[in-house]
């Protein structure tokens, strides 16, 4: 990995979080954390991307359901700006009527991808340069 490239790290147990911060708190900081001043439609619409809006925003991340919890980090990962993601069971704790969206996203992003799944549907709707699987 080349100095400078930030990581962004999606871990399923959610250790990437501040459970004491709001949602809107967390994803301001991803934003802070990249140097950036933190724009209000930016963030928002973002989160939104994400099914996040509302009263959600000014919720403790501590209160979130485990899909909630899924969704704002994929929204922080966004707003992070990563030049590689690591993604560890993206799939776990996401409603299925989600995984287009988190699919859609990740097949947007241009930078590079390790992604541990057992889900091969949602792999497939992913643009993925080369696949390594492992027999079970």
């Amino acid at each position: 990995i080349a100095p400078g490239i930030r990581v962004g790290y999606y871990r399923q147990d959610f250790s990437t979080l501040n459970f004491d911060q709001t949602v809107y708190e967390c994803l301001a900081e991803a934003i802070t954390e990249t140097g950036r001043l933190v724009e209000e439609q930016y963030l928002r619409g973002t989160a939104a991307g994400f099914l996040i809006n509302g009263d959600i925003m000014k919720m403790q991340i501590r209160y979130l359901s485990e899909g909630q919890k899924g969704l704002v980090s994929f929204a922080r990962l966004v707003l992070l700006q990563p030049g590689l993601l690591i993604l560890d069971e993206p799939t776990n704790h996401i409603n299925f009527r989600h995984l287009p969206v988190i699919a859609e996203a990740l097949d947007a992003y241009e930078g590079a991808m390790v992604i541990v799944s057992h889900v091969d549907e949602f792999l497939w709707q992913i643009r993925i340069d080369e696949y390594l699987e492992l027999d079970r």
